[in-house]
């Protein structure tokens, strides 16, 4: 009995060696393939050094944001339960000993219990406990990926926020000139008082918006910080971008990289496949076997000892309610994956249209409008300060000139979000995402 227990520990041993390998490790490699930045989940709470005095390029915030993020770092420990939940089904169930010593005349009784059915259910609850893992560490590596984004996102804001107070602060300095100047210009009776006090209170408007523009760095960037668990001194710290992609892939193409990169995507496919494995375990519930030894000490000479079985009968039950379950999970991960695999085709079209309009429209206005303004601007104010212009003009031209350099560093702004989410809609840099959906693809096919 001894060595037919052992043989078939040993063959179920075998049969249920479904692993995982989403590891903090395995996640780090990610991070660095997709992002640039990773080595951080194996230690965290730890984060590069990041001085916010000489300013915040986008490597520092993606690679702050994978370090110190607290709420990526919630996410990481669902990576240690799902493989801890792997580790605890690949061990059979233990035995049961109980003893009945004895009162009296009865003997004393040993009965030692061992549950068959721990052994050749085995290999299913591991591969339903690997593919979980499988799935979990794909969903956390999208969540991870969404913090990035979001960090990033967040970056562009403060850059905005800076490029809207530098053009607030030149139109300011340009209203307050021209409002000296009129006051000037009333003395001698060149102009209107009425004329004088338009251009005064528009000067204070200018400052106020220029007041309003430094107001919003300041909540920028301490969004930015409190996303980055970092502790903000009250020094600005200026944005660095790095130069958007002259070209894309055209939209075919992005889209089947995504396909294939989108941890999400791979997520959901592992999901069906642990739902599939967790029917076919439940399945294998119906019966319920163990073998018991027991032995009695009546016997003179010593111990006796009686071999037999312990056995459920499934009349009443036959585990409907888990596989009713199980059906109905594999049910909705299907209709999810159809879920995840159409949002993907929907982000990566969007984000690609976003930024193909962005560097239209900022190349226009570059080229087209700024620089014919900018000239409209100082023909302006020279015919101002000789008195061949009225100030409506200067004012007029003044307005437009701001509006476009608003506009100018808005159109920037959102070529970088639009650029931000197409890289979170691929799963991967632009540069790196078709190398990760070629290995990926690779993966797949090894299984």
């Amino acid at each position: 009995m001894t060595r037919c227990l052992l043989l078939l520990s040993c063959c179920a041993g075998l049969v249920g060696c479904a692993t995982s390998n989403r590891d903090r490790a395995w996640i780090g490699r990610e991070f660095l393939e997709r992002t640039g930045a990773g080595g951080c989940p194996q230690s965290p709470g730890t984060s590069p050094a990041v001085a916010l005095e000489d300013g915040l390029d986008e490597g520092e915030v993606v690679a702050t944001a994978l370090c110190r993020n607290p709420a990526l770092r919630a996410e990481l420990t669902r990576i240690d339960a799902a493989l801890a939940t792997l580790d605890e089904a690949r061990r059979p169930a233990n035995p049961q000993l109980s003893l009945m010593a004895p009162f009296g005349p009865i003997t004393a009784v040993a009965t030692l219990l061992v549950p068959l059915e721990s052994l050749w259910q085995m290999p299913r609850r591991t591969e339903v406990a690997a593919r979980e893992a499988d799935a979990a560490g794909e969903a956390v590596l999208m969540r991870a990926l969404d913090v990035v984004r979001d960090a990033r996102l967040l970056h562009i804001e403060l850059g905005l926020a800076f490029d809207r107070a530098t053009v607030r602060a030149e139109l300011a300095q340009v209203a307050a000139d021209v409002a000296r100047l009129a006051a000037v210009r009333v003395k001698v009776g060149d102009i209107s008082p009425l004329e004088e006090r338009v251009l005064s209170a528009d000067a204070r408007t200018s400052a106020d918006a220029l007041d309003l523009a430094e107001t919003e760095k300041v909540m920028a960037q301490a969004r930015l910080v409190a996303t980055l668990a970092l502790d903000d001194a009250g020094v600005p710290a200026q944005p660095r971008f790095s130069s958007p992609p002259a070209q894309t892939l055209p939209l075919t193409s992005l889209i089947g990289v995504a396909r294939a990169a989108r941890p999400d995507a791979r997520s959901a496919a592992l999901a069906i496949s642990a739902a599939t494995a967790r029917a076919g375990w439940e399945r294998s519930r119906i019966v319920n076997l163990g073998a018991l030894v027991e032995t009695q000490w009546s016997q003179p000479a010593g111990p006796a000892l009686r071999l037999g079985g312990r056995l459920d009968l499934p009349i009443f039950n036959q585990n409907q309610g888990g596989t009713g379950r199980a059906d109905a999970e594999v049910e909705r991960v299907v209709a999810q994956h159809e879920l995840v695999a159409r949002t993907v085709v929907m982000e990566v079209t969007v984000a690609l249209a976003r930024l193909e309009q962005a560097t239209r429209s900022r190349r226009r206005f570059e080229v087209e409008v700024l620089p014919a303004l900018e000239d409209a601007l100082a023909q302006a104010r020279h015919g101002f300060e000789t008195g061949d212009q009225p100030y409506l003009v200067v004012l007029d031209v003044l307005r437009r000139v701001g509006e476009a350099r608003l506009r100018r560093a808005e159109l920037l702004a959102e070529q970088r979000r639009a650029l931000c989410e197409l890289e979170r809609a691929l799963g991967a840099r632009l540069q790196s995402a078709t190398d990760v959906a070629s290995r990926v693809g690779a993966e797949q096919g090894d299984r």
